[in-house]
């Protein structure tokens, strides 16, 4: 009987651990368990009035061709700025961000011209970063689970870069390393 490799979590880095274990030369039988009703993880695409495409997630992502044409521009607010409006008690709005967007679009990019369709979301603290010690902490855990010898390896945004080619490679690296292709590094 083959082997059965399970990969946690339909996010890009599963999707991509997913394709290079299914494209072996002797591949495992492998089952992708997801939790939500979506694959993709953070990476989604909105379809908006008009047959405008939104790409939510952690960078945008543009398709090609007369799709791509008509997808809009990805402007993210944050921070500081978004701390001082909170802490003046500032009603923060739809309409209040796509101002500042369109703003911060006018003076960074120089599109002058208001928007054709805007979708406008409040994701507080996405920002994505580690926190102070994560690295040391990712090696301990590899540490760990190579001296258990436990029959698991980590992909994803959690630990090793949180672009989306980072997690690509990621979940190829992992592929890799069940397979035995690559040393666990």
């Amino acid at each position: 009987m083959g082997r059965t490799v399970v990969v946690l979590g339909g996010g890009i880095s599963g999707l991509a651990a997913s394709y290079h274990l299914s494209r072996a030369p002797c591949p495992p039988k492998v089952v992708l368990v997801e939790g939500s009703e979506r694959l993709g993880g953070w990476i989604r695409s909105v379809r908006g009035p008009g047959g405008a495409i939104f790409e939510l997630g952690p960078r945008g992502i543009r398709p090609a061709g007369a799709l791509g044409a008509r997808t809009l521009l990805l402007v993210m607010l944050g921070g500081s700025w978004l701390q001082t409006l909170e802490a003046r008690g500032t009603v923060l709005s739809q309409e209040l961000f796509q101002q500042q967007a369109q703003q911060a679009a006018a003076a960074q990019l120089g599109l002058k011209g208001p928007p054709s369709h805007c979708l406008v979301h409040l994701h507080k603290n996405c920002i994505p970063q580690y926190t102070l010690g994560h690295w040391q902490k990712l090696e301990a855990a590899t540490q760990f689970l190579a001296s258990q010898r436990l029959p698991l390896t980590l992909a994803g945004a959690s630990y090793e870069g949180v672009a989306v080619n980072d997690c690509i490679e990621s979940g190829r690296q992992a592929a890799a390393r069940v397979l035995g292709s690559e040393p666990n590094s």
